[in-house]
């Protein structure tokens, strides 16, 4: 209760920022007891844990899952003490990897359906369980390698227990019909996480590295028939608007698919690409002048001003593209063609820099939230600022900082590197605003898990229209 006071202390002084409505509605489902006598009160946000702390609703587990994580609490306050340079105690991601009683139970990647429906969480022994949160079961779970723990997990073909997996050495795995586990293929594995992105029609996914070359080794798993993997045509010479020695790699946000999944595009703070996933050739190459004002094209027209980046390679592209000028300002007026590929093709990428130039901070933040339309994400603060959750314009959620994301590579000489949690590859040259988190298709579900062992399922469904 103390840490709940202290949390709602520091909204308070943040007041000037958010109302206290936004205050109140947001940690009112993390503290139970007050949940008892005033959640009445409150249009409902439902907080789902492994531990059904909050309100009682539950990510349902195993009974050996849940002995498991009995066992890591209990192991974890014998474990040695790591302090930063500042003498702050943090956490020993070595020490709970090193210990196998504590890594046994904690959470190293999850997932949601589509649906919003299912959770899949992987965890530091090898075990991948999917829980029906909506029913409050366990729908199937499976032991793969105990020495290479899942990197990440999708559901697949809108099959709510299907999915895909990745163990730490490269090793694809589906998991299909209740505990079966189905091979698919190996490919490099590194020291930072590989950002994954799944088409809507759930037949594809796309595995990007987080390394300096990443377009040169971009993945596609198919799984419309039998599961493969093919590698994308990388670029012959890609064209850098910077430094090609400074590095930079994609962001979660920054990689998905056309809306009927016949391309596959994705971007840096320097090149733009697209790929066809029939014939995994490329298709159009960008170059990127000023990242944080790019987004990818959402499947509709933003309701700001935007630019259409101008091809660098791709001569049907370039044809495709509007006839007004790839450097042409265009308005927000809707535009039914978006709902198709060939439609998406002429401008995969959006760039907002006519209006996100003016804005700055929370303004920017909420004119992003708009053109990125219902998809969930979570602001990363400035010093005078706090965590929060925008949702198609608007703050709807503002949660504590432990929900914030762990960068893998703040410090790339230290033996303490974080294994588990919202893993977050940040470098030299790309800067990190905001936190994608795995959501539901139309969003209202979603995951946080920042630096904790395990992660919670978020809904907004009742508070967003």
């Amino acid at each position: 209760m103390k840490l709940v006071n202290e949390a709602v202390a520091s909204l308070l002084w943040h007041s000037s920022e958010y109302d206290l409505w936004h205050v109140y509605r947001s940690f009112l489902p993390f503290t139970s007891s007050l949940y008892e006598l005033y959640g009445h009160l409150s249009d409902p946000v439902q907080v789902f844990s492994i531990s059904g702390e909050f309100s009682g609703r539950f990510i349902p587990l195993s009974e050996d899952a849940r002995n498991a994580q009995e066992v890591a609490k209990a192991k974890l306050s014998n474990l040695p003490k790591e302090f930063d340079e500042y003498g702050e105690e943090v956490i020993n991601y070595e020490a709970e990897f090193t210990a196998h009683d504590v890594r046994n139970g904690v959470v190293t990647c999850a997932a949601i359906s589509q649906d919003g429906s299912h959770v899949a969480l992987g965890f530091g022994n090898g075990v991948i369980e999917v829980a029906d949160i909506n029913h409050q079961r366990t729908i199937s779970r499976f032991q793969s390698d105990s020495f290479n723990h899942p990197v990440w997990i999708e559901f697949i073909l809108g099959a709510n227990a299907q999915i895909v997996t990745e163990d730490t050495d490269g090793n694809i795995s589906v998991l299909s019909h209740g505990t079966r586990l189905v091979p698919c293929g190996a490919l490099t594995s590194g020291h930072h996480p590989v950002l994954t992105a799944l088409s809507s029609n759930g037949y594809f996914i796309v595995r990007v590295p987080p390394t300096q070359n990443w377009y040169s080794n971009v993945a596609l798993l198919y799984f419309s028939g039998e599961p493969s993997i093919r590698l994308l045509v990388s670029p012959l010479a890609p064209f850098t608007a910077s430094d090609p020695q400074l590095p930079s790699t994609p962001q979660r946000h920054t990689v998905g698919f056309s809306p009927g999944g016949r391309y596959v595009g994705a971007f840096d703070a320097n090149c733009a690409f697209v790929w066809s996933t029939d014939t995994s050739e490329l298709v159009a190459q960008y170059c990127v002048h000023k990242s944080e004002f790019w987004i990818f094209n959402p499947g509709y027209v933003p309701p700001l001003p935007y630019l259409i980046p101008t091809p660098v390679f791709g001569d049907h592209a370039i044809h495709l593209t509007l006839e007004v000028g790839a450097t042409h300002v265009q308005s927000s007026e809707p535009d039914s063609r978006h709902n198709s590929d060939e439609s998406w093709l002429k401008c995969p990428f959006y760039d907002l820099s006519p209006n996100m130039t003016r804005l700055d901070g929370h303004d920017k933040a909420s004119a992003y939230s708009s053109a990125i339309g219902r998809v969930p994400f979570l602001s990363i603060p400035s010093t005078f600022s706090i965590p929060s959750v925008f949702f198609n314009g608007q703050v709807e959620l503002i949660v504590e900082f432990k929900y914030l994301p762990v960068f893998t590579n703040v410090n790339p000489s230290s033996e303490n590197k974080p294994w588990y949690g919202d893993l977050l590859f940040r470098d030299e040259k790309t800067p990190v605003m905001c936190h994608f988190p795995r959501a539901s298709k139309d969003g209202t579900r979603f995951l946080l898990q920042g630096k904790l062992r395990a992660p919670v399922v978020i809904d907004i469904s009742q508070v967003v229209v």
